[in-house]
């Protein structure tokens, strides 16, 4: 019941507009409490005064509170300033009625004015109160004016009646005051509060701020941490990129070191490597004048003594020196001044220590462990590229060594099968084609058009052509096609050279077999003997085969002269 009572008693709120919801909270108020009084005034002077007549001042108390009640509904569909504008109004026009009708402007309603004049200002703000003001102050002079000129009669004022009627006022007051001193006290807590709440805010932003600066100063810095990283990256790149397309090592090698001098920025880069025996790390690329001074005299360095290019050279590992004046282990090179600090990185390749990546910079403290981090990436880059250099330096050397070997066994073996060959040639006069019976004496007609036909850059024949019309010219494409025809028949020749030498090792090796199978067989000398002549004899056509067994001891006998048969004697 309560709980329902204080619920339709209490102030409409809206939470888009704080001024309505704090006007209709005053107004709430105001109506309520001029109701409550009027109910505990007419109630009070009917009981205490035993007072049951209705005069017109009852009827206009009725009529406020009526008011009031409407104004109560009308708050709650959120007419809140015409709510406002009818409590200011209508109440002043009854207090001023109940004076006229009254007690003139003695009588205790004209004094309700201030009253009205307060609840103007808290309803409807100072340019209403200003106004209530000024009206309340001519309504007091026209009943005053009325009053001396007889125009209203006014009977004496009991002092009872001015008493209670001086209460009501006395409360009227005491409750807009208390609206105006609480709403005062609200707004000045809530100033005080919003006061605290800016201050927060403000230490807040403050703080916000300067963590705002040093998250752009860090932002700053990262990015630029990152634009050195993506620089540094991207001459990674570049060094594989031309690594993959240089074959040449001392090329690879001086390409290196200038373009990561150049695109890093670093004053001095060189490349160190191992020599055979890894005792010194010798300096094969420079990119500063100092530099290559010290590569001209062939500067090298022990590996494993004090310095950081040796000590990297031993151990495996990056090593920084950030102030090379204060770090005993920087070694003080007369070639390269200036220098502040230095980065050495090894170059491995699958875990083997082959030379070392020294970088040297004019500044101090610029090198850092993400330095370390990216160009251990470049020097494992440069290693593999100085490798494969290498690796192919060695396979086109050991390639030209065999073309050489090649064309040596090449020529040997077609010197050999030239001497055994029965037909050197062939001729074809445009009838058919016979053997050659005389080879040296086709070659030194001066009308002819001779061909070599070539293997591996020597000569193994010639096409001749010999034209019916001495004032014959051979045209481009029957020289093309001669041409073509001798390269395919020295490669013809080739196959068949081949094929008659796999033939022969092909016998040779049927024979060996077979001769080892029934050797193996045999477990008596005489027998073995015996085997070993019958078989050579029955390979050999045409020979006669001897196999005695001599003394070890006695000296080497020296083979008789071939009879010309080519068969030896027994």
């Amino acid at each position: 019941m309560l709980k329902q009572v204080s619920t339709i008693l209490s102030p409409p709120i809206f939470p888009e507009d704080e001024d309505k919801t704090r006007k209709a909270k005053y107004a709430n108020a105001i109506a309520i409490a001029f109701t409550a009084v009027i109910i505990v005034y007419e109630t009070g002077i009917r009981i205490i005064l035993q007072y049951t007549a209705f005069s017109v001042i009852d009827l206009i108390l009725f009529g406020i509170a009526g008011i009031c009640g409407t104004g109560l509904v009308l708050l709650r569909k959120g007419f809140v300033r015409r709510t406002s504008i009818l409590l200011v109004v209508l109440t002043w026009i009854a207090s001023n009625s109940i004076a006229a009708s009254g007690y003139g402007v003695k009588d205790a309603s004209y004094i309700v004015s201030f009253a009205i004049i307060l609840m103007a200002g808290l309803l409807l703000g100072w340019q209403a109160s200003l106004i209530t003001t000024l009206i309340s102050v001519a309504s007091g002079f026209g009943l005053a004016y009325a009053e001396a000129n007889g125009l209203i009669t006014v009977d004496p004022y009991p002092v009872t009646s001015f008493a209670s009627d001086m209460a009501f006022i006395f409360i009227i007051n005491a409750v807009l005051i208390y609206l105006l001193i609480n709403g005062l006290e609200t707004a000045l807590r809530r100033s005080r509060t919003n006061l605290d709440e800016l201050e927060a805010a403000n230490t807040n932003l403050n703080f916000t701020q300067t963590e705002l600066k040093n998250r752009s100063e860090e932002l700053l810095l990262a990015n630029k941490q990152l634009e050195t990283s993506t620089k540094k990256l991207r001459t990674v790149a570049e060094v594989t990129s031309t690594a993959a397309s240089l074959r040449d090592f001392e090329n690879l090698i001086s390409l290196t070191t200038s373009i990561v001098s150049e695109q890093l920025g670093y004053y001095h880069v060189a490349i160190f490597l191992l020599d055979e025996q890894r005792q010194y790390a010798i300096l094969r690329s420079a990119n500063t004048t100092g530099g290559l001074r010290m590569l001209a005299r062939g500067f090298k360095l022990p590996v494993g003594q004090l310095g950081v290019v040796s000590s990297v050279a031993q151990m495996g590992q990056a090593r920084i020196v950030l102030n090379t004046g204060e770090n005993k282990i920087f070694f003080d090179n007369p070639d390269l001044t200036g220098i502040q600090s230095e980065l050495a990185l090894p170059l491995k390749s699958e875990d083997e220590i082959i030379g070392v990546l020294d970088i040297q910079s004019t500044e101090p403290n610029v090198f850092t462990e993400d330095d370390v981090s990216i160009l251990s990436i470049l020097a494992d880059q440069v290693a593999i590229a100085l490798q494969n250099a290498r690796l192919f330096d060695e396979s086109q050397r050991a390639l030209r060594e065999a073309n050489v070997e090649s064309l040596q066994a090449s020529k040997r073996a077609w010197k050999d099968y030239g001497e055994v060959v029965q037909t050197r040639g062939y001729r074809y006069d445009g009838i058919k084609s016979e053997p050659l019976k005389d080879v040296s004496s086709s070659n030194g007609e001066n009308d002819s058009l001779l061909i070599p036909v070539q293997l591996r850059g020597q000569t193994i024949g010639r096409l001749k052509l010999n034209a019916a019309d001495p004032s014959r010219q051979w045209t481009d494409d029957e020289l093309i096609m001669v041409s073509a025809t001798a390269e395919r028949v020295a490669l013809a020749l080739e196959g068949a050279r081949l094929l008659d030498e796999a033939q022969k090792r092909a016998t040779r090796e049927a024979f060996l077999s077979e001769v080892a199978t029934k050797l193996s067989g045999s477990f008596q000398l005489d027998s073995i003997l015996r085997d070993t002549v019958q078989e050579l004899g029955q390979t050999l056509k045409n020979s006669t085969v001897t196999f005695q067994l001599v003394n070890p001891s006695a000296p080497p006998v020296t083979p008789e002269p071939q009879k010309s048969n080519g068969a030896k004697p027994e």
